[in-house]
């Protein structure tokens, strides 16, 4: 996920994290201009065509507190070790990505909770100016009015308790803190974010909000937003279900380990003695050939059509690190990894096969990302 980039317009870094603006943050802020307008001309007469530079400036300081926000989901993630993600601002808010996460329900949970506490803090700082201030129909005064109520109401629905809202967060963490399983968390936060997305429109429905163009289209957009978004951790969550307590070394396929200033004469020589010393039954499956340096890392995998081709009077003088494939540093994976921990790593990298580690840093077997897609689809 987090390698990918997104399409938009680079903000630059803020605290260390990109930030990108998404195309889509325009077609919204066109939306919240044409449509609020009209509805500020008649709470506002007296601003005339300053109107158009209020609800424009409310879709510039939306997209500010939206940006707070995420940059608060960003900095608690940093402050639990998560390494630094991105930041996309988009056309219902935005979202933060980390990179390879090992998470825990409670940083998960803080994490969460961390992007509307800086909205409600926003909406409270606002309120209490309001409270200070005259009630004059000024730009000014209803620019503060428009994005106080905002953080306030973007803080509280936040906190709902659904995916994808933060609040589906802690749903999920608790309920996976109670079972051990993060997938069943996933799966009840996801449906609560259903009942949720179903509620709101029901909600417009029976208020009679649907009459006022502006809610309507807002209602619409958040509901599909939040459908489509718990739909995809419901998916999610089914992939996780298969790799609940899998680790990468019982994945992983037998290997044998081979000094990488071997010749390929005596690299036959303990593939020959490895296949004799197998228990009968076994089969006689030719194991993968990892390569290690004097130090005893991994270096390589043998690439076996580069191998056979040598020619059986060359083989002698034929090094093993001559048909050996490079072994990139994100293509060594430890054995304990498990669960959502390696979908994630394997997720962010692009190889046919990881050598697996043990204890050590050993070589202990290879994994082949096509055995992994077997188990994930089932």
């Amino acid at each position: 996920m987090s390698g990918a980039r997104a399409a938009g317009v680079p903000l630059g870094r803020i605290g260390g994290v990109p930030v990108t603006l998404s195309w889509s943050w325009f077609v919204i802020a066109a939306v919240t201009v044409l449509l609020y307008t009209p509805v500020l001309m008649q709470a506002y007469p007296r601003l005339g065509a300053l109107n158009y530079a209020a609800s424009l400036g409310f879709a510039l300081t939306l997209a500010l507190s939206v940006l707070l926000h995420e940059l608060a989901h960003a900095w608690t993630g940093r402050a639990f070790g998560w390494p630094p993600g991105r930041i996309v601002l988009s056309l219902l808010g935005g979202h933060t990505h980390f990179g390879d996460v090992r998470s825990t329900p409670l940083a998960s949970a803080v994490v969460s909770l961390a992007g509307p506490a800086v909205n409600l803090a926003l909406g409270l700082a606002g309120w209490t100016l309001l409270r200070t201030a005259e009630p004059t129909p000024t730009l000014g005064w209803v620019l503060l009015d428009l994005t106080t109520w905002a953080n306030l109401i973007v803080g509280l629905f936040n906190v709902l308790p659904g995916l994808p809202l933060d609040g589906g967060r802690v749903v999920e963490s608790v309920v996976w803190a109670l079972t051990g399983r993060e997938h069943r968390g996933t799966v009840v936060a996801a449906w609560a974010g259903r009942v949720l997305a179903v509620a709101l429109l029901a909600g417009t429905a029976a208020t009679g909000l649907w009459r006022q163009a502006v809610a309507l289209v807002l209602v619409v957009l958040i509901a599909a937003f939040m459908w489509q978004g718990a739909g995809a951790s419901l998916r999610s969550a089914r992939v996780l279900s298969r790799l609940h307590g899998v680790r990468a070394a019982a994945l992983a396929e037998p290997a044998l380990t081979v000094p990488d200033d071997a010749t390929l004469a005596h690299t036959d020589r303990l593939v020959t003695t490895h296949l004799g010393a197998r228990a009968p039954g076994t089969g006689a499956a030719v194991p993968h050939v990892v390569a290690v340096d004097p130090g005893g890392r991994p270096v390589g995998l043998l690439v076996p059509a580069a191998a056979n081709a040598v020619p059986g009077d060359r083989r002698s003088q034929t090094l093993l690190a001559a048909v050996l494939e490079h072994l990139p540093e994100d293509a060594v994976l430890d054995g304990d990894l498990e669960g959502e921990a390696l979908l994630r790593v394997l997720a962010r990298t692009d190889h046919p096969r990881y050598v697996v580690t043990g204890p050590g840093g050993a070589p202990a077997g290879v994994l082949r990302s096509a055995a992994l897609e077997r188990l994930l689809t089932g």
